[in-house]
């Protein structure tokens, strides 16, 4: 931009001197040569529309993009993949192998697994800290079981008898215990009580032995069913009716419980009630040992820590093994152009081939959006805000305009040639696929847009001390040279006035008062002035009416870019 304002101030003051020349010259002609120089123009503030924007050209590229590339040091297992193809958002486009990263998985899914069985481990043995009875019956504690007693997963602490049925076995000569039969009735008498109860063969051995005494014997198993009345150990003996005779057991036997139940602690730490004592009589259910462990709680924290960590490195092999699948992003088209234009570098491919993290084997886009970086003056930049409407035009299509929307503002600029720009990117839809990657188009953003407003050609605009003003003439044909006007938005050929006119006033054009040769001071503080109001027609009065020169916040001035236009230059194109 400087040079453009370096340029447009040379030939400014270059006319200024030549005019000054000129003057000089004709000045000698005397008075007639004078009153010829200056001829009245004036213009009229009318009511219409005014359209405020900025614009540039560039190439379209797709809005959606992704580079397809290895994810790991791995080998091809399967590629489908050609140079140019359409592909569908899910679509499995190389397939690689990694021994490594497969065993690293399996290795970390082992030791997850291991973890998880110890942390289910530590709550049981939180969830035992105390034993139940499994059945109804007899307690007998341990004879190693007391309180403040040190405990493991397989102590025994006590064994329950069930006294519901009692077991016996008796035994007979084998000529009389081959006409018995399971299921025969026995009689069992108590030794030492007259009481006597009934009880059923269970069994019946097939094994004789002797009796000592030249006979043969046979141990016949017989079940009682307990009314509470008998206990395991009370010695009994049996008699049987064969043949209408009764026929006595060859000995005693102590009676048994038909069903022991051991119970171990399932847990460590330490006893800390015993409620029970040996012999008693308890019922399922009943808590026949309590116990403490002051560091359980602690080692299961400790356990589901290690497996939560376990678990991120799971989660990192998977994802490893799991990235080895390359798959399409998205629906679009995959092309090698999009990497390396020259080459098709899917021909260095093969199944069975090395490839390293970060080989790139092209790009898949997403043709359903196009968007258009164009580059913007730093000085139009804080105009545009994201989400604002845009037209787009492209060469290829004369005559039709594609709706757009500023989608990205760019926050680092590019400098050429003294001038910051910025690249702004519209996005638009592709419907119809008409949009193709690398068309030229060009964008035109729309900052403001107004209807219905008093205007004014840019060159009728002054700029003195701080303040806009025009030639305003009056009915009675004066001239008010200082009418302060207030001026809006504007566009190439067009400044709103918000204050100061009405439509239908009429404005005399300034013109360029001539001025003899400059100084170097008065150059420098002209080109100061020059810069300071962009350009407009505020530059002393060697500049009045300057192009460019009188557009809202005094940017207005020639620029050099011919990427980007601005609408708004007070006349002037940049």
């Amino acid at each position: 931009m400087k040079w453009y304002r370096s340029k447009w101030f040379i030939v400014i003051v270059a006319v200024s001197v030549c005019a000054g020349g000129s003057y000089a010259y004709f000045g000698g002609k005397g008075k007639k040569a004078k009153a010829a120089a200056v001829k009245e123009v004036t213009v009229d503030a009318k009511k219409g529309n005014i359209r405020f924007s900025v614009s540039g050209t560039a190439q379209f590229e797709p809005k959606d993009t992704q580079t397809i590339s290895s994810t790991e040091n791995a080998n091809i297992k399967s590629i489908n993949l050609t140079r140019n193809q359409a592909v569908k958002a899910g679509d499995v486009l190389i397939e690689l192998t990694s021994t490594s990263l497969e065993s690293d998985l399996q290795d970390a899914l082992l030791t997850y697994e291991q973890l998880e069985k110890d942390l289910n481990a530590l709550q049981q043995q939180e969830g035992l800290m105390g034993v139940k009875a499994p059945i109804s019956g007899k307690l007998t504690y341990a004879n190693n079981i007391d309180l403040g007693s040190t405990i493991n997963k397989s102590t025994k602490i006590a064994t329950i008898g069930d006294l519901s049925t009692l077991t016996v076995t008796l035994p007979f000569f084998v000529e009389d215990a081959s006409q018995l039969h399971k299921g025969d009735p026995v009689d069992i008498t108590l030794d030492g009580f007259m009481i006597t109860k009934t009880g059923s063969i269970q069994s019946i051995s097939k094994d004789p032995k002797s009796d000592g005494k030249g006979g043969k014997l046979i141990d016949i198993e017989v079940a009682v069913p307990n009314d509470n009345s008998m206990d395991a150990g009370t010695n009994v003996s049996g008699s049987v009716t064969i043949g209408g005779r009764t026929v006595d057991s060859q000995g005693k036997s102590a009676l048994q419980y038909l069903k022991v139940t051991t119970i171990l602690a399932g847990t460590t730490g330490s006893i800390s009630v015993l409620p029970f004592k040996t012999g008693n009589m308890v019922h399922q259910g009943d808590t026949i040992a309590t116990f403490v462990n002051d560091t359980l709680a602690d080692d299961i924290l400790t356990k589901q820590s290690a497996l939560e960590r376990q678990k991120l490195k799971v989660d990192s092999a998977k994802d490893k093994v799991d990235s080895l699948k390359i798959v399409a992003p998205f629906d679009g088209v995959f092309s090698t152009d999009f990497v390396n234009k020259k080459n098709d570098i899917l021909s260095n491919f093969r199944v069975g081939s090395k490839v390293t993290n970060g080989t790139q084997f092209g790009a898949v886009a997403s043709l359903a959006k196009m968007q258009l970086p164009v580059q913007v003056d730093e000085l139009d930049l804080p105009n545009i805000k994201t989400g604002m409407k845009a037209e787009i035009k492209v060469d290829s299509y004369p005559g039709r305009i594609f709706p757009a929307e500023v989608t990205q503002i760019s926050s680092v600029g590019t400098t050429t040639n003294g001038v910051t720009f910025y690249d702004v990117v519209l996005a638009a839809e592709n419907k119809d696929n008409m949009l193709k990657y690398g068309m030229t188009a060009t964008g035109e953003i729309l900052i403001q847009d107004k209807k219905d407003v008093i205007y004014l050609p840019p060159e009728a605009l002054q700029s003195q001390k701080g303040k806009r003003v025009v030639s305003l003439k009056k009915a009675d044909g004066t001239v008010d040279n200082e009418h302060e006007v207030k001026i809006g938005i504007r566009s190439k050929t067009q400044i709103e006035i918000t204050e100061g006119l009405k439509e239908g006033d009429k404005v005399v054009l300034p013109v360029v008062k001539r001025q003899q040769n400059l100084s170097q001071d008065e150059i420098n503080r002209l080109r100061q002035q020059f810069q300071q109001n962009g350009g407009a027609g505020g530059a002393g009065a060697g500049f009045q009416g300057g192009a460019g020169g009188a557009g809202a916040g005094g940017n207005g001035g020639a620029g050099g870019n011919t990427g980007a236009t601005r609408t708004n230059g007070g006349g002037g194109t940049r």
